[in-house]
């Protein structure tokens, strides 16, 4: 711990175990979960997280309201879509769903234009209903 004061080694967990625990066995083990514990932390977070399709799911669902059918969800999406004929761009991401391909067409902020197949606007429902159902 070169370079560090007395303050900055206080201020971490390892540094506590290793100035007000006495030396031995005990303290070891202490450090030993100590690390782990703080390795397992930084894993908490990292993850793949709802984005922006399931945003726009979600939304949809909400505005069908229940009982959350595919069917009603697509409704929905080709509302967007003609809205965004209407208005623009701006007005919604979603540019076409072709019920006979199956695909969902979707300009997404970070990829660009993605055509999604109804199975993953399926899943994507799933998880909203979970979120909206009590």
């Amino acid at each position: 711990m070169m370079g560090l004061t007395d303050s900055a080694i206080d201020s971490t967990a390892t540094g506590l175990l290793v100035r007000y625990v006495p030396a031995g066995p005990k303290r070891d083990e202490l450090l030993a979960l100590v690390r782990i514990g703080i390795k397992f932390e930084r894993q908490q977070h990292i993850g793949k997280r709802p984005g922006c399709l399931a945003h726009l799911v979600l939304d949809c669902a909400r505005r069908a309201g229940p009982p959350y059918s595919f069917a009603q969800l697509l409704d929905q999406l080709e509302l967007e879509a003609a809205r965004r004929e209407l208005h623009g761009e701006q007005a919604s991401s979603v540019e076409k769903i072709d019920r006979i391909w199956q695909l969902a067409t979707v300009h997404l902020p970070k990829r660009g234009r993605v055509q999604v197949p109804f199975k993953t606007l399926q899943n994507h429902l799933t998880d909203s209903k979970k979120i909206c159902a009590p």
